[in-house]
């Protein structure tokens, strides 16, 4: 009966070790080999003439040129593009989130509140944030940079309504066994927003929190497109209204998608540090 006798810890520390570093070894492989097919892909368009965009070679080539001595024609490196179009994301999706958390949780909480603002909330949400910078460049006409103001506008509102949305439906998963456990215990209100129900729904503002930060950083690259003199999308726009430079325009599509990676990756190592729980 020897082989019922249960591993050393040691043994099977050692053996769930090996298990995670199988796992990210394969995690890492199938996404290296994901790109690489992308690149043949690419390549092989290309070469059969199907494709007429420059060579997967010559794009990294001008996308490293780029980032290190910039673009002649703006006078800037890639990494400075980008960065002016980061500052508006940030300041908004900041400033956003700063609305949408509290709105989330008195709505998820203060039935009236929810009835109040519902209707409302509920007939802006299908507008795209698109679709409000003719009225946004009205509002800010005599702000003193009044584009800055748009895209920062635009931005906040595509940001708002995921967190806004995951904050409601975190604060009302919290199961209602807990917070009756708590009131039958002595428990203030607040004590029970800040000890079960703020905590229950962190997950859930988190993935909020992530989305919004996607869907912010798609709308500056878009409303730059509309109107803009600095960032990532006046300089792809830009790029494309000069002609031949689609080397150029791509590099700035594969900064705009390594900027959302980071800025995904960021956000769940945040949530993984505040959430350990989880």
């Amino acid at each position: 009966m020897d082989w019922f006798i249960c591993p050393p810890a040691e043994t099977a520390n050692v053996q769930l070790k090996g298990i995670c570093f199988r796992k990210k070894i394969n995690w890492v492989f199938l996404r290296v080999l994901s790109i690489i097919t992308v690149l043949g892909l690419w390549q092989v368009l290309v070469s059969l003439r199907l494709l007429e965009l420059p060579s997967p070679w010559e794009t990294i080539k001008t996308f490293i040129y780029l980032l290190v001595y910039g673009d002649p024609l703006f006078n800037k490196t890639l990494v400075e593009i980008v960065w002016s179009s980061l500052q508006i994301v940030i300041k908004a999706c900041l400033l956003s989130f700063a609305v949408a958390i509290p709105l989330g949780i008195l709505m998820g909480t203060v039935t009236w509140v929810r009835q109040y603002v519902d209707s409302v909330l509920e007939m802006l949400r299908p507008i795209p944030p698109l679709a409000w910078i003719p009225l946004a460049y009205v509002i800010f006409a005599r702000a003193g940079s009044p584009t800055e103001c748009v895209q920062v506008f635009v931005v906040f509102i595509g940001a708002f309504f995921p967190v806004l949305l995951d904050t409601i439906h975190g604060i009302n998963m919290v199961s209602g066994i807990y917070v009756e456990a708590a009131m039958t215990m002595g428990a203030s209100r607040w004590q029970i927003l800040t000890r079960i129900m703020l905590p229950g729904a962190l997950p859930s503002i988190f993935n909020g929190i992530r989305v919004g930060f996607g869907v912010g950083w798609m709308c500056i690259v878009a409303a730059e497109f509309v109107g803009g003199k600095l960032g990532i999308g006046y300089y792809i726009w830009s790029s494309y209204s000069i002609g031949g430079r689609e080397a150029e325009i791509i590099s700035g599509i594969i900064a705009i998608g390594l900027v959302g990676t980071a800025i995904n990756r960021m956000v769940l190592f945040l949530e993984e540090r505040l959430i350990q729980w989880r």
